[in-house]
């Protein structure tokens, strides 16, 4: 098992510009992929949806406000893991690599990279 991330298609960006990428990641029991946390169930595992479809992680966090599990690229937190999404106040927006930018065409939070 590799331990893939999202960094070269979509990422959250946090309050001092870094990069935070959702990645993969083995559940206890058995599931894998990018953990999709429902809106108000914070790091609650048994309640993730694991998915390994880019698209649906993506809409899930931009789209329907889940959090999902991300690994911090540089600055002060590098390497720390946390449920984020766009409601929280750590996360001001996202990158979205713009050849996938049709995934999320009607957003009302548009890409960084889109401003």
């Amino acid at each position: 098992m590799k331990n893939e991330t999202s960094e070269a298609f979509f990422a959250l960006i946090d309050n001092n510009g870094y990069r935070c990428v959702p990645r993969k990641i083995a559940a206890r029991d058995g599931r894998y992929g990018y953990a999709v946390h429902p809106v108000g169930k914070g790091n609650d595992t048994s309640t993730a949806d694991y998915t390994e479809d880019e698209k649906a992680l993506a809409q899930a966090v931009v789209l329907h406000g889940c959090g999902v599990r991300a690994v911090a690229l540089g600055g002060p937190q590098d390497g720390q893991v946390n449920t984020l999404g766009l409601s929280g106040s750590k996360i001001t927006g996202y990158w979205l690599c713009p050849s996938r930018a049709n995934w999320l065409a009607g957003a009302k939070i548009r890409p960084v990279n889109d401003q």
